[in-house]
């Protein structure tokens, strides 16, 4: 019965420390992704005030009463795309670093699950070892005997003989 107890806590501790570790990670992701937020901000700003200067300077054109330009196209997005540009790698290298930390979020999870599907594989197989040595004890055999029929280490066989006392 304390042996299942002793199982629980441990679980609950190694289930403890992968929730702190996903809190952890969760609170790096948010800070980062704030930062990306901070800095699309920024470009929606500096957006903004291209537009207005544009539209003042279309303004100004109009009531200084001087012809009317025809202005090329081209010139104004060569305008627009130089000033955008280094907003544009900016958010570029943003999302190439979004990406890499998902995925190493992902390979992290994906690795303490396994770790977990572990853990929960040799708990469930040390559960029957110790019921075999204490079936064999029974039957009279020693550590050393039982140790060589189960395959398994006679400090091993000893401890389980010794907790089954302490509980008994």
């Amino acid at each position: 019965m304390n042996e299942i107890v002793l199982m629980i806590a441990a679980l609950a501790t190694v289930m403890l420390i992968v929730i702190i570790y996903l809190t952890i990670k969760d609170k790096e992701s948010t800070r980062k992704i704030a930062m990306l937020e901070t800095g699309i901000d920024t470009l929606n700003q500096e957006l903004f005030r291209i537009t207005k200067e544009i539209e003042s300077l279309k303004k100004e054109l109009k009531e200084s009463d001087e012809k009317v330009l025809e202005i090329d196209t081209e010139m104004i997005d060569s305008i627009v795309h130089n000033k955008l540009k280094p907003f544009a790698v900016q958010m570029q290298n943003m999302d190439e670093k979004i990406t890499f930390l998902s995925e190493d979020l992902f390979e992290n999870l994906e690795r303490i699950q396994n770790q977990m599907r572990h853990i929960t594989f040799a708990n469930d197989h040390t559960v029957p070892s110790e019921k075999q040595i204490l079936q064999l004890h029974s039957q009279g055999m020693d550590a050393e005997s039982i140790a060589k029929q189960l395959r398994l280490g006679k400090g091993e066989v000893e401890l389980v003989l010794k907790f089954s006392k302490i509980h008994a």
